[in-house]
């Protein structure tokens, strides 16, 4: 791949970056189009025409007609130039018109916010300072929620926490779990619901985070989290049976630190659960779509927050390699694999 980009002409590189913005304007319209029920609409009747939609969704006909033409372009909808009528291909329904459509909204979103931000980046960037969290859009925080809540909430206590060594039984008799960097807390509620008998503390360096995650418990029926703010090194307490890092380890500004601390606040036989993106320890072997997606969170979002606190910066794609490196170097002597299929993440279990 590399040879091949190496030897590419002008007209060919600039192909390649029209296909760049034509995927970057068609993101936006996948997500106008989850927003507006679009995709709903063609899921309970296709083939449909344009008007067809419009009157289906309440929406300006001149508006669904470019929307559809542009997702027939991008090759989710199918066109019959004869009838007219677009047909929604039924893996495309499966991802854009289900549960699933949250969580592509939601990533979506959160690009969507890097374009936003990206005046103040430059500015944190240029000023040698990076650009934390609490500077961002406010749907930067929301969209990270709705993907946490994807990705960890349906299998955090069905098969995470089983897979640990002697993790549940702690929980279910009444241990302490420490969350760092809760964020809204939707992982931290998820565990204090789970486990009635065990106290749970969500810990975030970002107010509004934490004011957030205290309205959703006062909301919620059976909450049992409590939430403070704290950075990853100087939350309060000791003796926890768990503490918990949810794809936040790589956004702090000082990784070792945290551990540091995570060390010495855990009890006897305690465990460390760090969440981490999937990635290979060679960089090119990261030259995928989704190693280039997460290399652009990293840079656009992860390493700038980073930067913003002491600096240290391990990237969103450290690998595994470079984070039993961090373990080891705090004194977690046991760093272990934990055995779960989890596709978009490395789980690493640690104690001292």
């Amino acid at each position: 791949m590399q040879d091949t980009v190496a030897q590419e002409g002008p007209e060919r590189v600039m192909d390649r970056l029209i296909g760049e913005l034509a995927a970057s304007a068609g993101m936006a319209m996948t997500l106008l189009g989850i927003r507006l029920g679009l995709w709903r609409a063609l899921v309970e009747r296709s083939p449909r025409t344009s008007a067809e939609v419009a009157v289906a969704t309440e929406l300006p006909e001149p508006f669904v007609r470019d929307w559809m033409r542009g997702q027939a372009a991008g090759g989710f909808l199918t066109y019959d130039g004869v009838s007219e009528r677009f047909s929604l291909p039924a893996g495309v329904a499966a991802v854009l018109a289900c549960e699933q459509a949250g969580f592509v909204a939601a990533l979506a979103t959160q690009v969507a916010t890097w374009h936003t931000d990206l005046d103040g980046l430059e500015a944190g960037l240029r000023a040698g300072r990076g650009f934390g969290w609490q500077e961002r859009a406010r749907q930067n925080s929301e969209a990270m929620d709705e993907i946490t809540r994807s990705v960890v909430g349906p299998v955090l206590v069905s098969q995470w926490l089983p897979a640990m060594d002697g993790v549940v039984d702690r929980l279910i008799a009444g241990g302490r779990v420490a969350d760092i960097g809760c964020g809204y807390g939707s992982p931290t509620r998820t565990v204090a619901e789970a486990y009635p008998a065990t106290q749970v503390w969500g810990f975030d360096s970002d107010e509004a985070s934490i004011a957030r995650a205290r309205r959703a418990g006062a909301e919620g029926s059976a909450d049992r989290a409590r939430f403070e703010v704290a950075t990853a090194k100087t939350y309060p307490g000791r003796d926890y049976d768990l503490i918990t890092y949810f794809d936040v380890f790589h956004d702090l500004g000082d990784p070792l630190g945290a551990l540091l601390h995570a060390r010495d606040a855990l009890a006897q036989n305690g465990a460390v659960l760090l969440v981490e993106p999937a990635a290979a320890d060679r960089v090119e072997d990261n030259f995928t779509p989704v190693g280039r997606f997460f290399y652009a969170s990293s840079a656009l979002l992860c390493t700038p927050n980073a930067l913003a606190q002491e600096g240290h910066a391990l990237g969103t794609l450290a690998g595994e390699v470079a984070l039993r490196e961090v373990a080891e170097r705090a004194g977690f002597r046991h760093v272990r694999r934990v055995p779960v299929d989890a596709p978009f993440n490395i789980l690493l279990e640690l104690r001292p």
